[in-house]
């Protein structure tokens, strides 16, 4: 009896989320013909047949829309988000891929020192990197605050800006009690190229790996996300929901001439600083390119992992966070695709 309620629920479930994705991809669609032009219904038609006959079903369709009227034109290999959600996650990274909320776990995990990671916590124990051992209260204080003003915390499965906070030393004590289960970081200091856009901290490079038929991995995607002014309140971070996303070519690390607001509607600069994209370059863009295909194959058991890193005053890379379950590619299939292509054999 159980089994068949389940069953039951799993299907609502699912229903809900197709749907759900539906209403997205035709909201963006619609703000991409006011650009690009409407879709020509023969390549409406490609669509539909490429959804039912090669994925299964006509579900997957939207997506495949909003691909095509941002390229003008069908690309066979594309994969709808959807799809990439409900099967491609499912059979390619299963459970392996739920260390990736754990944040305590990354540096472990992914052994490297790549991570701007200060402090866990876990079940209300204090533990430190490399050694995780256990220490008190106090000394997690001197830990945190020893050399700076302000820490960022995470708590674990906290993605798109949300689950993300500061911590001042003066303000430890009181906040004490609501603190749950995560990561202390470090604010990160970042390259100048970055306040040349936009002069607040959090700008992230999103870069997708994945691996082969052969187990290597490669850099398949890769973009910008800027913050905007709209979310100042005393100290920065990019969220999802304003961030403005600029393509990058992963071939060179330089940006596209176009970025895109949340809605995907298009403009040459940063709204807020009226920076131009033309012509910039991501700063070391090679080293991130060989520390997240490194980090990759430090971690072989899922196929597609989306890392957002930044470049550092330094010119160094540090690794901000790494999302190896549903890391959302519909972007990056827009811009780039067909980027996973060979995730449909």
């Amino acid at each position: 009896m159980w089994k068949v309620f389940k069953s039951i629920l799993d299907r609502i479930k699912m229903e809900r989320y197709h749907r759900l994705h539906k209403k997205a991809a035709l909201k963006i669609l619609k703000q991409v013909e006011l650009e690009n032009g409407k879709v020509s219904d023969s390549v409406i038609k490609q669509c539909n047949e490429y959804a039912k006959k090669k994925l299964g079903s006509i579900k997957y369709a939207p997506w495949l829309y909003v691909y095509s009227a941002m390229n003008g034109k069908f690309k066979s290999g594309w994969i709808p988000d959807n799809y990439y959600g409900e099967v491609i996650v499912a059979q390619l990274e299963g459970e392996y891929a739920r260390p990736s909320r754990l944040k305590p776990l990354s540096n472990r995990i992914l052994n490297t020192n790549k991570l701007p990671d200060l402090l866990y916590i876990n079940n209300g124990l204090f533990i430190k990197p490399g050694s995780f051992t256990v220490i008190t209260v106090e000394q997690a204080y001197k830990v945190l605050f020893s050399d700076n003003e302000v820490v960022i915390f995470k708590e674990n499965e906290s993605s798109q800006g949300k689950g993300i906070h500061y911590f001042r030393s003066e303000d430890w004590n009181d906040d004490l009690k609501n603190i749950k289960n995560g990561v202390f970081q470090k604010v990160i200091f970042q390259h100048p190229f970055f306040d040349s856009l936009f002069p607040h901290p959090g700008a992230t490079v999103r870069m997708t790996t994945a691996l082969d038929d052969l187990g290597q991995a490669t850099l398949r995607t890769a973009y910008l996300r800027l913050g905007r002014a709209q979310n100042e309140d005393g100290i920065s971070y990019v969220k999802s929901s304003s961030a403005i996303k600029i393509p990058i070519n992963i071939k060179n690390g330089e940006l596209s001439s176009r970025g895109y607001y949340p809605s995907w509607k298009s403009i040459e600069y940063h709204p807020d600083t009226h920076a131009y994209f033309k012509n910039k370059k991501i700063p070391n863009f090679e080293l991130a390119v060989r520390t997240v295909v490194e980090l990759h194959q430090n971690y072989p058991f899922v196929k597609c992992i989306g890392w957002d890193v930044t470049i550092n005053s330094k010119s160094e890379v540090e690794v901000m966070e790494w999302n190896a379950e549903h890391n959302d590619i519909k972007f990056s299939e827009a811009i780039h695709g067909p980027c996973f292509s060979d995730f449909l054999h």
